[in-house]
């Protein structure tokens, strides 16, 4: 779009020939500029390209949240191979079934993936070099590696990102280095981002929002990019104030954590924050802090290539609008057969563009089953007007969305399942105020069996990255609900199954927080930072 380039070794290229001298990476202890970055990103591709890294391989990145994992990524599409982030957070079996799952041969990562995946690369054989925490820290100073001159294919696989799906294991998306420009590029020319803006990320760099979207608008504004840790809504104002923020992506639920916080809180005008990317109008965030709200609406399958609201829109369409799709993308409603519906009409959304997922990797059944005749099937439900906008009203499949992670219910229900005493499981969704929906598990204990929820959710605290434990433990005596066809009935849990009448896990852990804790006067209860 806009004469750019169309992969983002391209992009970087042609950004650091217009304005090398810009800052660009921002984080604690780093300011690089564009031109600074550049030869940063040709040392790690020096030492990654040592250790055997060919074009079109796959490469896992095992990186937590600061600017040296940019400089990582970039090096790894410096030299045409393909990165597959492991986002932190996961545990040793999801790390090693991802790394098994993804074919890659070669691991670079820090601690703590390192640190997890290092006494366990026995079980993944596919991995055959790595470069790992001190060996990564020495990298920073290898012989610079000039760029190859590999074909520049718009629609080579650039990156798997695994994401959570609505059964079973994550899914790996398959996305083609168009992507990387078409999704980003959109935000930006849709949003009015400047060259003197600052976008910061707080949310993991191996999702979409952080790999694709936010590098690719400073590419092509030139504006910087900052990366901090992780969301903090202690931390957030302090963040923004510091490095002179003044755009993000924030999840609904990160918005009302943020409406929470009362000392700290800045008044409007007193931050440079201009402007928020979210799924949905929060008209007292906008007023609390004087800050202008963006809509949208995509997913990983869409290489993030989006929906959203145009510009001047002031939250005063109907609940659940989102607005008109990016440049060449189309959104439609669809029914149960696969029959478009008309306008107004409301059906499952589906997109299509030319940049969207190349498919699932290793996986042609549920591929076939997403990417049909072009268009990538959602599981969302929504309605697209005459004018070709988009209103968004909720979710078919059985995805649980919590502070901004993608939890696939049966993923949940296989790590639950096999533990002794328990027949079956009944994993949901239900409605949070802060989190937007939190994971409720209904477990229906085996004959003669005694279930202890503590004692479960601690077990699969062991299996699952710590946002994907159930926070309400609801036991049941005989068989959970099900549906004619013999599967689980889904559809009637939230019906059902009370989470005030369930163990609470949130709350057992205050209750014990407190009970060891010496008493005082004054002070309250934390409340978590992230996840």
């Amino acid at each position: 779009m806009s004469g750019w380039p169309g992969t983002p070794r391209a992009m970087l290229a042609a950004r650091v020939a217009v304005s090398p001298d810009r800052p660009f990476l921002i984080g604690p202890d780093c300011c690089l500029t564009f031109a600074e970055f550049d030869a940063a990103k040709r040392r790690m591709a020096g030492a990654i390209a040592e250790i055997g890294v060919e074009p079109g391989q796959r490469v896992l990145i095992g990186m937590s949240n600061r600017p040296e994992t940019v400089i990582v990524q970039q090096a790894v599409g410096q030299l045409g191979a393909v990165q597959v982030p492991l986002v932190p957070g996961l545990s040793a079996d999801e790390l090693v079934w991802q790394a098994n799952h993804s074919g890659a041969g070669v691991l670079v990562a820090d601690d703590p993936i390192a640190a997890l995946l290092e006494p366990r690369l026995d079980e993944c054989p596919h991995v055959r070099a790595s470069l790992l925490a001190g060996q990564l820290a020495r990298a920073r100073t290898h012989t610079a590696l000039d760029p190859a001159p590999l074909p520049d294919d718009p629609m080579a696989p650039w990156a798997i990102l695994y994401t959570s799906g609505s059964t079973g294991r994550p899914k790996g998306v398959v996305l083609p280095a168009a992507a990387f420009a078409s999704g980003g590029t959109g935000y930006a020319e849709r949003f009015g981002v400047l060259a003197a803006d600052n976008c910061m990320v707080p949310t993991p760099l191996g999702h979409a929002v952080g790999a694709l979207n936010a590098q690719c608008v400073a590419l092509h504004t030139g504006c910087s990019l900052t990366v901090v840790d992780r969301f903090s809504p202690r931390a957030f104002w302090d963040q923004v104030r510091t490095y002179g923020v003044t755009f993000l992506v924030l999840f609904p639920a990160q918005l009302n954590l943020l409406m929470e916080l009362q000392e700290g809180a800045p008044q409007p005008g007193e931050h440079p924050l201009r402007m928020v990317f979210t799924h949905a109008w929060h008209e007292r965030f906008r007023q609390r802090f004087g800050v202008e709200l963006k809509l949208c609406w995509g997913m990983t399958e869409t290489g993030a290539i989006s929906a959203g609201s145009e510009p001047g829109y002031d939250g005063d369409g109907e609940d659940g609008y989102i607005g008109p799709p990016w440049p060449l993308a189309e959104l439609a409603a669809f029914d149960e057969h696969g029959c478009r519906l008309p306008s107004g009409v409301a059906g499952e959304i589906r997109m299509r563009h030319p940049h969207v997922m190349l498919g699932y990797h290793d996986d042609p059944e549920s591929t076939a089953a997403a990417l049909v005749e072009g268009w990538v099937r959602s599981g969302d439900r929504g309605v697209v007007d005459a004018r070709g906008h988009l209103v968004y009203l909720g979710r078919f499949k059985h995805l649980i969305k919590r502070s901004g992670e993608n939890i696939g219910a049966e993923e949940v229900e296989a790590a639950i399942d096999p533990l002794p005493g328990v027949a079956e499981s009944l994993v949901f969704g239900v409605p949070d105020p802060l989190r937007t929906e939190e994971v409720m598990a209904v477990v229906a204990a085996a004959p003669d069996a005694r279930l202890d929820p503590a004692t479960l959710t601690d077990a699969v605290a062991q299996r699952l990255a710590r946002w994907k434990v159930p926070r309400y433990v609801l036991l049941v005596q005989g068989p959970l609900p099900r549906l004619p066809n013999g599967k689980l009935d889904r559809g009637s849990a939230l019906d059902r199954y009370d989470p005030a009448a369930a163990w609470d896990r949130s709350a057992s852990a205050s209750a014990r927080s407190a009970a060891s804790r010496p008493q005082a006067r004054g002070g309250s209860p934390s409340r978590s930072d992230s996840r």
